[in-house]
């Protein structure tokens, strides 16, 4: 989170050193007409190409994103109280964490062996797919941003050769035209400032999230095979490493 965030602080810098040394006005780069067809086009674009399970995914995976080692850490920490609990006889039921719940749940019924490792496998399978997928939505979208920008540059355009049988639209046609760059310019922000790192930044959580899902899967093999609470609990903490 740390990098993330100086990362964040480094990008603006560059930008702002970048807008103070091209001794423009402030007034040239505001285009509030290019940024509404950039930011307002790619979230359309987000809904039309997304389904809503995706988008769910995405919203979670950001969360995550954010508390991501919070979360990793209370990950282990329900796994060692469930470990307690087991060594006491008694399988919990409700952790807060989806899989988990149903793992145990499946370790409740009493599915040891084959059957419950395919469970678990398959659930994992399943599971980490859709992490990868939530995880794929801005990926997906990336490339559209300077696409939108070309857009509202071409809109731009056309206004300047509309305006160019006036006088007033003749003296400003570079302003004008600076105008109309500027969605351009909008649009390489938002795609190489924005939603790619935070494309990348989302794969890595989805990673995170593969690794938290192998831990739960492992562990509750090692309750079904009823290794001591000791060797259980090493085990776990083997994962700090990821």
């Amino acid at each position: 989170m740390q990098t993330l965030v100086i990362g964040a602080i480094l990008s603006v810098v560059i930008l702002m050193t970048t807008f103070f040394h091209s001794k423009a006005t402030l007034s040239t780069f505001l285009n509030p007409e290019g940024l509404i067809i950039v930011v307002g086009g790619t979230v359309a674009i987000l809904l039309m190409t997304s389904k809503k399970e995706e988008l769910v995914g995405f919203l979670r995976l950001m969360k995550k994103l954010i508390f991501r080692k919070a979360r990793a850490r209370r990950t282990k920490e329900i796994l060692l109280d469930c470990t307690k609990d087991i060594e006491k006889g008694k399988i919990p039921t409700e952790t807060g964490h989806v899989f988990l719940d149903k793992s145990l749940g499946w370790l409740a019924a009493g599915l040891r062996g084959a059957e419950l490792d395919k469970l678990l496998v398959d659930g994992a399978k399943l599971e980490v797919e859709r992490t990868y997928s939530s995880a794929q939505v801005l990926s997906n979208i990336a490339k559209y941003p300077p696409a939108l920008g070309m857009v509202g540059t071409v809109f731009g355009i056309i206004a300047i050769f509309n305006g160019l049988g006036s006088v007033e639209g003749q003296i400003n046609i570079g302003v004008n035209l600076a105008f109309a760059m500027t969605a351009t310019l909008y649009g390489l922000i938002v795609a190489n400032f924005v939603v790619s790192p935070l494309s990348e930044l989302l794969s890595q959580s989805a990673q995170q999230e593969e690794i938290e899902i192998s831990m739960i899967v492992e562990t509750v093999k090692l309750w079904s095979e009823k290794q001591s609470a000791f060797f259980v609990q090493e085990h776990i903490e083997l994962y700090d490493a990821a």
